[in-house]
């Protein structure tokens, strides 16, 4: 409509809340620190129409546990989602008590919906209320080798909807292989 300036107010809630247990260990021998890490993180974003605002750089954020634990599911600033969710996620670490090196991590997240999302970056409302599972995992017992795998669970059609599995090698400083 020709504007030259925009603003719009959308406030937002979110709580975001997390524990850290911690216990000595033993594993092959060696000691460690394991941790349970439970996080609950809800947030609350009223609708507000934003078709005035043209959409340069949004778009749906990749599905991963960072993104679980966000209050916008767009990355760009010209869509803010409306949400009523509730993110729930565990982690456990294996960490060198010397150190501080993590030698193995596993965590799984979802996300409830309480109500539809009807601003997303395509345009596309999202009426499901349980997001996929996501587990993951990684490692770095075995010294100069990392090894991470993601697996991304749709429990409506009981599929695998994606899985990553990665390792990377660094024998050195400022020397790494990698296959994703």
């Amino acid at each position: 409509d020709g504007r030259a300036r925009m603003h719009r107010v959308i406030p937002t809630l979110s709580i975001d809340h997390g524990w850290v247990f911690e216990r000595d260990t033993k594993l092959f021998g060696r000691d460690y620190r394991q941790s349970l890490e439970p996080r609950l993180f809800y947030v609350n974003t009223p609708y507000r129409h934003q078709e005035y605002v043209p959409n340069f750089d949004s778009a749906p954020k990749d599905f991963n546990f960072d993104s679980l634990f966000t209050e916008n599911q767009s990355s760009g600033v010209d869509r803010v989602s409306d949400s009523n969710q509730l993110s729930a996620g565990v982690i456990s670490r294996v960490l060198d008590p010397e150190t501080g090196a993590e030698a193995l991590r596993v965590g799984l997240a979802q996300r409830y919906r309480y109500s539809d999302q009807r601003v997303t970056p395509d345009g596309v409302p999202l009426s499901q209320r349980f997001s996929d599972v996501l587990v993951f995992g990684s490692t770095n017992l075995v010294q100069s080798w990392n090894f991470d795998t993601a697996l991304q669970f749709n429990p409506d059609s009981h599929r695998i909807e994606r899985s990553l599995a990665g390792m990377r090698y660094t024998p050195g400083p400022y020397r790494t292989v990698g296959l994703t």
